[in-house]
């Protein structure tokens, strides 16, 4: 690889890097805004909120094993039980990153 070229492909590799945690900040915004007031922060479903409308344990590695992308980005979409739906408030990036931070609330 040529000198000038090294530069290049750091740039790009730098923007690349920042746009993944612009991605990963914005994800977080998102699910502190429409998802952490009833299964809060960390996904457990322990707010008052989650008592109340019975929020699933997103961080529960069994419920995590059991469920599909396609079907966390269905609940996003439809709402189950007490839960809104997201389909017609948010994009389907929006909603494609909040199930990607779904799956990184899994703990062991």
């Amino acid at each position: 690889m040529s000198a000038k070229r090294l530069p290049v492909a750091a740039l790009l590799a730098a923007a690349l890097l920042a746009g993944q945690t612009a991605l990963a900040d914005d994800g977080r915004a998102l699910y502190r805004q429409y998802c952490a007031k009833c299964h809060g922060d960390e996904g457990r479903g322990k707010t008052w909120r989650g008592w109340l409308f019975r929020a699933e344990n997103l961080s529960d590695r069994t419920w995590q094993d059991k469920r599909s992308d396609a079907e966390i980005l269905h609940a996003i979409d439809k709402g189950p039980g007490a839960m809104p739906a997201y389909r017609e408030s948010l994009t389907e990036e929006q909603r494609a990153t909040l199930v990607q931070v779904v799956r990184a609330l899994v703990h062991p």
